[in-house]
This record gives C-alpha cells, sequence and structure tokens, in this order.
C-alpha cells in the first residue's frame, strides 16, 4: 500500500498596481505527507508566476516564472521559457498560444497549468473594476444592479456562462430599471 499522500496547492492574486496596470502572482505547490508521520513533508513543486498585465486589455506587459522547488536539475530551464509569454493578451485565444509555447516537451507541464490559470485574470478583474462602481450586495445582485454595472465594464459578458446568458433572469433584472 502507498504510505504517503499528495497534494496540490494552486492560487492566483490579483492585485492592482494604477488603475490602468494589475500585479498577478500564480503559485503552485505540490507536496506528500507520510501516512504515519505528518511532519514527514517533501516538497516535489513549488512554482509561481509573476506577471503585470493592463487594464483593461489585459496584456501581458512584464512575465516571469520562478521555480523555488523541482525534481530535477533540467527542469530550471524551464522557468525562464515562460517569459516567452510577454505581449499576449489574457482573452479568447491564450490557452492555445500558451499550449504553443509551453507545451509538450517546449516547457513545463507544471508552469503550463499556472499559465494557463493566469486566464482567470479576466473575470476577476471585471469584478475588481465592477466593485469600484458598486458594492456587491445580494439587493444590488438581485435587482440588477451588479450585472448593469458589470456590462458597463465588460459587454461580452452576455452569453458568458448559464447565469448570463441573453434571456437568463439575471439580464432580464439589468436591463430594467
Amino acid at each position: 500500500m502507498i504510505e504517503r499522500t499528495a497534494r496540490r496547492e494552486k492560487w492566483l492574486d490579483v492585485l492592482p498596481l494604477t488603475d490602468t496596470r494589475l500585479q498577478l502572482r500564480a503559485n503552485l505547490i505540490d507536496t506528500s505527507v507520510a501516512l504515519d508521520n505528518s511532519s514527514d513533508v517533501e516538497v516535489i513543486h513549488n512554482l509561481r508566476i509573476e506577471a503585470t498585465v493592463s487594464v483593461p486589455g489585459l496584456e501581458i506587459l512584464e512575465i516571469q516564472g520562478f521555480a523555488d522547488q523541482q525534481p530535477y536539475g533540467e527542469c530550471a530551464f524551464t522557468a525562464a521559457k515562460v517569459g516567452e509569454l510577454k505581449g499576449l493578451t489574457l482573452k479568447r485565444g491564450y490557452r492555445r498560444e500558451v499550449l504553443a509555447i509551453l507545451g509538450g516537451t517546449r516547457g513545463c507541464s507544471h508552469f503550463l497549468t499556472l499559465a494557463l490559470d493566469l486566464s482567470a485574470t479576466h473575470v476577476l478583474s471585471i469584478y475588481l473594476r465592477t466593485r469600484e462602481m458598486v458594492e456587491n450586495t445580494p439587493s444590488n445582485r438581485e435587482d440588477g444592479t451588479w450585472t448593469r454595472k458589470g456590462l458597463q465594464v465588460e459587454p461580452q459578458l452576455i452569453d458568458a456562462c448559464f447565469a448570463l446568458r441573453a434571456d437568463s433572469p439575471v439580464q432580464s433584472r439589468a436591463k430594467s430599471d
């Protein structure tokens, strides 16, 4: 029987620098812990990507990969490859471009995972910009105010998901005043 557990933790922090720039910090940590000794922890991977992106365009202005722990010496070469994402936009087509740059033997699957996670910046930046205009309260969501302001920030929120489909109750409330 296997005598250890394995865990992956990932997170993305989106920090406003100015009205037109965001700083991103994406982290991935893989660990293994012995079942019979919780202090026997092995770090398998400890990687991060730091980037600066424009708002509202979400163009990657600066980006760098960091590897605090990887299993092989050869893995260290993959952090630099992350820099090739500079100039990409975190919108439609981003996934395809990232796979072309970091996919397969061109990069590290764990940096690839983090780089793909950066696309969540789109929705998180919409939230932050909408939140600057209106509070995210149950009443503002229920009466359509939240969605109405969100659509001012990003008109393409219509049909972005089930709740925001054009014929949804959410969109109907947003259209009423």
